[in-house]
């Protein structure tokens, strides 16, 4: 991507007199670009790990940290992880709407009822016996 410089000749207001919060505005863009610029350097360098600090063995003894040695076999990194992570959560989500729209039966609406019921009882049989 192409940046844009920042504006050589500083921005005054109608009476010549330089407008401190525009000043204030540009310096700020102007840090904020020197610090992206700054992180992207270290943060291309090292993308894997963690983001601790690592300890260093005190001097004189010699010590070898035996993990750094051996980094693990199949390692992803966040943005990878979280996007297998987020990709499988979508397909879990959307086979299981699948199958319950197009592939799950749907059961049929009850019948109407019959008001003229023959068969009904006249008395529920988990009634309370009060007679």
């Amino acid at each position: 991507p192409r940046r844009l410089a920042p504006p050589t000749t500083k921005p005054t207001i109608a009476a010549g007199k330089q407008c401190p919060a525009i000043e204030m505005f540009f310096s700020f863009v102007r840090g904020r670009q020197a610090a992206a610029v700054g992180h992207r350097a270290t943060s291309a360098a090292r993308t894997y790990g963690t983001s601790l600090p690592i300890p260093n063995p005190p001097p004189g003894t010699g010590a070898v940290f035996h993990s750094r040695m051996q980094p693990p076999k199949y390692s992803l990194s966040n943005p990878k992880w979280f996007g297998i992570f987020f990709a499988m959560n979508v397909g879990v989500y959307s086979g299981h709407y699948f199958y319950l729209r197009f592939l799950m039966r749907q059961n049929p609406p009850n019948p109407p009822r019959d008001p003229e019921n023959t068969g009904a009882p006249e008395k529920h049989m988990h009634a309370v016996d009060d007679e």
